[in-house]
């Protein structure tokens, strides 16, 4: 049998923490919720027998005045709690998503790969909304309920032992159906969040994808697909509300079971002379009394099981390390003069399949390196080792002698700039986007930027100019535009490495020319390594890499590679790689 997971909820005390003064007030309320309960009964005791048994006036006139004076007191604590559990709630969940934002954006590259986008939003919104809702609701049945419980109790003894005995039977009875329900909930619980992430993620790959869906005639497709990730939340969904509402019959047959005893044999009492009405009637209050927080408890079982499932999801994440950070001793690295070198390098996005094996290559200051091959042959992957998105598994990159996994990744970071076929673009103006990395950037460096872009003109002509909102994505600009704003933003960072990652492939011809001498300005008096598919961006390359499966199979220049009969450089030109 697999050995139960313990759950360790000191990391959400460390947020509870701050607020923990609060909290005690909440408490204080809760008590006093619960107290004020308690003289409801007295009052309830001393008014029935004075008023209809004795025939008292004034007892009549302080019962007008006490209750409604107790209600307004119960309504006065509870407001208290409320608002102070919603402070505590809100502050505790507020520092948890920014820190858990923090936690995402300094996350390795590997995590996003391993990990979807729209079921690490699930868990952001979701989960952490589960978690709040039970920082608000569940300290109310464990602390004020589970107060009045006891108090209630505490009177029922009070007033007759003998029937609180027979009352307090049914609790027991009702604790075994209480654990069989949380075990279910729990299970319903975790199957619930897993599936909404799921629904997140068909939301989110049709939205991203709604041309290719058009495109396609696969809406049809796409709505079957949801529809079946809707189905399937909803027989969850649906689950745990039959599992829920289980609970509350079961816990009100077994108090009505033990209430009827009580009056039966504390009427027969009463009419004997041995209790009076009162007090009779005062007992079977508190009983009814106290079934309801023992009710309450079985209904907020549900949340309490939805937040474990948050809270294991959440954490899940927080207690996640980046597998690529700096070096407990990392230095910063020297601004770059003198080469690159790659050493005997080895490395696989999967275990046991390398992508590129013994890779060595040296690139000096001031060279444009292309590296050139079929789709797969390690291309990309020489890049994402420079900018330490990965490590090799074996090997090492070096920068002017220095072993960049010993230098900080903010400054190996900070001297490479990347432009790559696949731009993004982020949901704010073109002067954002533009100065991304680089925000301290004056108007002026921006503007010198975009004319060396090409895309200064274009720019003074949308509506807003460079406060123009260029949408999701970059949605309201053409390819080109958006290549051309990527190229800009790498001008204005002015990094001496740069690494063209095929940033013309998927131009139309006129783009191209823009672009090209967009990229072209870009590569003045910088390192440059070139992957690139288009004979024209790399003809004029110092020295052109060959890769054919993780290995280099030619290196040389256009002229030198091009005359090489049946060479691998040849063969991809005439079939049109190049």
């Amino acid at each position: 049998m697999a050995e139960k997971k313990k759950i360790n909820f000191k990391k959400l005390y460390s947020y509870l923490k701050p607020y923990l003064l609060r909290l005690i007030i909440a408490v204080v309320f809760m008590s006093a919720f619960a107290g004020v309960t308690m003289s409801l009964l007295a009052v309830l005791v001393k008014a029935i027998d004075g008023i209809f048994v004795n025939k008292n006036s004034t007892m009549l006139v302080f019962a007008a005045i006490a209750v409604p004076a107790i209600f307004a007191l119960k309504g006065l604590f509870d407001y208290g709690r409320s608002y102070l559990l919603s402070y505590v709630g809100q502050n505790v969940i507020r520092n948890l998503r920014m820190d858990m934002y923090k936690k995402f954006i300094y996350l390795s590259h590997d995590f996003y790969v391993q990990n979807s986008s729209p079921k690490m939003m699930s868990r952001i919104t979701n989960d952490l909304g589960a978690l709040q809702n039970a920082i608000v609701t569940i300290p109310v049945a464990l602390i004020r309920d589970s107060l009045t419980f006891i108090g209630l109790l505490a009177a029922a003894f009070y007033l007759n032992w003998k029937f609180s005995l027979i009352a307090f039977v049914g609790f027991p009875l009702a604790a075994f159906p209480l654990v069989s329900f949380a075990r279910k909930m729990r299970r319903q619980s975790k199957a619930g969040q897993q599936q909404i992430a799921e629904i997140y993620a068909s939301l989110h790959q049709m939205l991203n994808g709604f041309s290719v869906i058009k495109a396609f005639n696969s809406e049809r497709h796409e709505d079957d697909k949801f529809q079946s990730d809707n189905l399937k939340y909803y027989g969850i969904a649906l689950g745990s509300a039959r599992v829920s509402a289980r609970s509350s019959p079961t816990m009100n047959f077994i108090g009505a079971v033990a209430v009827s005893v009580i009056l039966f044999l504390g009427g027969k009492d009463v009419i004997s002379g041995v209790w009076t009405a009162g007090a009779f009637i005062a007992f079977v209050a508190a009983v009814g009394q106290m079934y309801e927080p023992v009710k309450r408890f079985s209904s907020v079982n549900s949340q309490i099981q939805s937040a474990i499932t948050a809270y294991e999801r959440v954490f899940e994440i927080m207690d996640a390390q980046p597998s690529i950070q700096d070096a407990p001793n990392a230095v910063a690295l020297p601004i770059f003069s003198s080469f690159i070198e790659y050493k005997n390098v080895d490395f696989g996005y999967l275990p046991d399949k390398n992508v590129i094996e013994n890779f060595n290559v040296k690139i000096n200051f001031g060279e444009t390196v292309a590296f050139v091959g079929h789709s797969g042959s390690g291309k990309t992957t020489i890049a994402n080792l420079l900018l330490r998105f990965y490590d090799p598994n074996s090997g090492e990159v070096f920068i002017d002698g220095n072993n960049i996994k010993k230098v900080t990744l903010e400054s190996l970071r900070s001297q490479v700039g990347i432009v790559s076929q696949d731009v993004l673009l982020f949901d704010d103006t073109v002067k954002y986007n533009i100065s991304y990395g680089s925000f301290d950037a004056s108007m002026e460096d921006i503007i010198r930027a975009a004319k060396n872009a090409n895309i200064h003109d274009l720019i003074t002509k949308l509506p807003q100019g460079y406060d123009t909102p260029v949408g999701e994505r970059g949605m309201k600009l053409s390819g080109g535009e958006k290549q051309r704003i990527s190229i800009a933003r790498a001008m204005l960072k002015n990094p001496p490495i740069l690494v063209l990652d095929e940033a013309t492939s998927a131009l139309d011809s006129e783009s191209e020319k823009l672009v090209q001498t967009a990229v072209e300005n870009l590569m003045k008096n910088r390192t440059v390594i070139l992957i690139a598919h288009r004979l024209s961006t790399i003809k004029n390359a110092d020295k052109i890499i060959v890769m054919d499966l993780g290995k280099i199979a030619e290196f040389g220049t256009h002229e030198e590679l091009i005359k090489i009969e049946n060479g691998a450089y040849k063969k991809l030109t005439q079939t049109q790689v190049l």
